[in-house]
């Protein structure tokens, strides 16, 4: 119960006070104009030239396909990594540490409330937009689609952050994760459909995406196409293993931080 009570009073204080200071609002809406618009009239674009479909698949697809990646960006939860790694710089780790609630719940449920706001004013705007624009492919208007769009949302959720906590992590040992943070925030993007639709990819490619935790963090993507009718229970299922394996992971590395920030006198 305190738990609940704890993340409640977070994300209540977290999203006032993001009401009240716009500022990131206004940068992500800003970024998901200039990123997300120019790329979906370039493939616009393209498709015009190849009569409207591009491996038998049409833009509508894959303009949603990418909407949905760059709308799940503004949710800012891969900045998780480089909350922790300021945590352990600085030695506030230390003190958030020796407090009752957990660290981790602490810094991943801040970071869902530090991006809800923008999430949500960014997804409604932007489907909106592109809804009045090019309209829903037929593949969002299935009754299977809202149960397994929420399931997949919320393991794309929880996978992505469970992936950049453990890259966190890592500043226990090496402290300047920055690198890393920028091999994997790359392979996510890549493979999660930002700048090359999933929908293109050569398959070897597509097979890495759908295997990998990097693809699996970012199936939403593959929600609104065709093959995800069929497709569904195999990939929820890669995403919840995904999710497992790294609950193990990320446990490990914590344990193993806490018994290092004890021995060295933290």
């Amino acid at each position: 119960m305190k738990k609940i009570r704890f993340t409640r009073k977070i994300l209540t204080t977290l999203l006032r006070d993001k009401t009240h200071y716009r500022g990131r609002l206004f940068v992500d809406t800003a970024s998901l104009v200039a990123r997300c618009g120019i790329l979906l009239l370039l493939y616009y674009y393209v498709f015009s030239q190849n009569g409207g479909e591009i491996n038998n698949t049409a833009y509508v697809f894959v303009a949603w396909s990418m909407l949905l990646y760059f709308i799940f960006m503004t949710f800012g939860l891969r900045n998780v990594a480089r909350s922790i790694m300021q945590d352990v710089q600085s030695g506030t780790v230390e003190i958030l540490l020796s407090r009752p609630m957990s660290y981790l719940w602490y810094k991943m449920w801040w970071q869902i409330g530090s991006g809800l706001y923008s999430f949500i004013v960014s997804f409604f705007l932007g489907a909106t937009t592109l809804f009045l624009i090019i309209g829903l492919p037929h593949t969002m208007l299935t009754a299977s689609f809202f149960f397994t769009f929420l399931l997949t949302s919320i393991g794309t959720i929880f996978l992505t952050l469970l992936v950049y906590t453990a890259v966190g992590l890592l500043s226990f040992w090496i402290e300047e994760v920055s690198p890393i943070y920028w091999i994997v925030d790359k392979a996510v993007m890549i493979l999660g459909g930002s700048y090359l639709p999933i929908a293109l990819f050569p398959p070897i490619m597509y097979k890495i995406a759908l295997y990998s935790p990097f693809g699996a963090s970012q199936f939403i993507t593959h929600t609104v196409y065709e093959s995800w009718h069929y497709d569904w229970p195999l990939l929820i299922s890669i995403q919840l293993g995904w999710i497992i394996m790294m609950v193990v992971v990320v446990y490990l590395m914590f344990s193993r931080a806490r018994a290092k920030v004890s021995i060295n006198g933290g």
